[in-house]
């Protein structure tokens, strides 16, 4: 059977609280045996940035992260202050065409 793949795509900022519903979304996913990547952009960026140490949960669980470099940069950010790899929309659209299921929060 062809492993499950779940795409969670974070586009808000911290004030949404869409970060820890992706979190537990993410490690449920896990738990049943899908595999998760998710992608920050926009203000999904800073909502890694201001919650230190979720993006290192997420690859403790075996998620795949990568936050949009261009959406750091435009906001002061670098990858130690997202803690994830920076990448591009080509990243995002990998991982949208890779997943069987897309979560978008935006």
């Amino acid at each position: 059977m062809t492993p499950r793949h779940l795409a969670i795509i974070l586009a808000t900022g911290p004030e949404r609280g869409d970060l820890p519903r992706a979190l537990r979304l993410a490690r449920a996913a896990r738990a049943a045996g899908v595999e998760v990547s998710l992608f920050a952009m926009d203000d999904g960026v800073a909502a890694l940035a201001a919650a230190p140490g979720a993006a290192a949960a997420l690859d403790n669980d075996d998620c795949e992260v990568v936050a949009c470099a261009l959406s750091a940069h435009v906001r002061g950010l670098a990858e130690a202050d997202v803690g994830a790899l920076l990448g591009s929309q080509d990243d995002h659209a990998a991982f949208v065409h890779r997943a069987d299921r897309v979560v978008s929060f935006s």
